[in-house]
């Protein structure tokens, strides 16, 4: 009797182990195709200060594409710049994270080939290698052909017969939390001033009157997340104040990118890559 009940435990566990290895597999699995199952998104996007020959004006904003690693991402970025070649926006911009590897640059650089113009892009810590990930070298690139590279800089364009400065940062502007430039020195006098930054801790660093728009990435919305009612835990920086979508403060309006690739493990867990297209939209007010 006693062997029996002991034969049974063994049994039950047996059972118990297979069944929790069942749902580890089932979840990886599912993890390595949300990583490539991209979401292709249009946002109307209110932004005081817009002026109205720009209402309507559309700029696609894509993040993190982390090349150069084995990761379902690659599709999810595929994906995205076939999309964004097809829509055609007013303006491209691209918010850093564009390498893990060196690897990976002729792949991004055939696909910024592919991207419409006029394309912004900066650098992020995986493209300078300022990160835990044990997979990351630096790039650190400094052209990336038809798309216009910001480090520290910007350039002046005309849409719709109105000057719109693009400006970007280079990843180093934050360093262990602390800011290195002043990325309010990176303003210029233009009817619409748009600031590209990985990192959107730096909505915090602006002052009023200096951009009206501000285009980051980095938090790749949590990647691996644990929903429960009423919300997420964002497993990668879960005290994040700016982890996916919209903010807005008196100083700027701010979009973060969920971005398109992986870093650390290649999977994704209730947090989709996305590609987005923003509409630019008047204040109402």
């Amino acid at each position: 009797m006693h062997g029996g009940a002991e034969s049974g435990a063994v049994a039950f566990g047996r059972r118990a182990g297979a069944f929790f290895g069942a749902m580890a597999a089932a979840g990886l699995g599912w993890g390595w195709f949300e990583a490539g199952w991209v979401r292709l998104r249009a946002l109307e996007l209110e932004v005081p200060g817009l002026p109205p020959e720009l209402d309507g004006l559309r700029v696609a904003h894509l993040s993190d594409f982390h090349l150069g690693v084995p990761s379902r991402g690659v599709r999810a970025v595929e994906r995205a710049v076939e999309w964004t070649a097809g829509r055609r926006p007013d303006l491209v911009c691209v918010t850093g994270d564009l390498l893990t590897h060196p690897r990976g640059e002729p792949r991004l650089r055939s696909l910024a080939a592919r991207l419409p113009r006029p394309a912004f892009a900066v650098l992020g810590n995986h493209d300078v290698a300022i990160s835990r990930d044990p997979q990351a070298r630096a790039s650190d690139l400094h052209e990336l052909g038809p798309v216009r590279l910001l480090r520290d800089e910007g350039e002046l364009v005309e849409l719709r017969g109105r000057s719109v400065w693009i400006a970007g940062v280079h990843p180093r502007l934050i360093v262990r939390r602390r800011t290195k430039t002043d990325p309010n020195a990176l303003s210029r006098e233009a009817d619409f001033r748009i600031l590209l930054c990985h990192y959107p801790r730096v909505l915090d660093q602006l002052e009023p009157g200096r951009f009206e728009l501000v285009l980051s990435g980095h938090m790749h919305d949590g990647q691996i997340t644990v929903p429960y009612p009423g919300g997420r835990l964002r497993l990668a920086h879960p005290t994040a104040q700016y982890a996916s979508g919209v903010y807005r403060s008196r100083a700027a309006v701010m979009h973060v990118s969920p971005g398109l690739g992986t870093t650390f493990v290649p999977f994704r867990f209730a947090a989709r890559p996305e590609a987005t297209e923003l509409v630019l939209r008047s204040s109402r007010r």
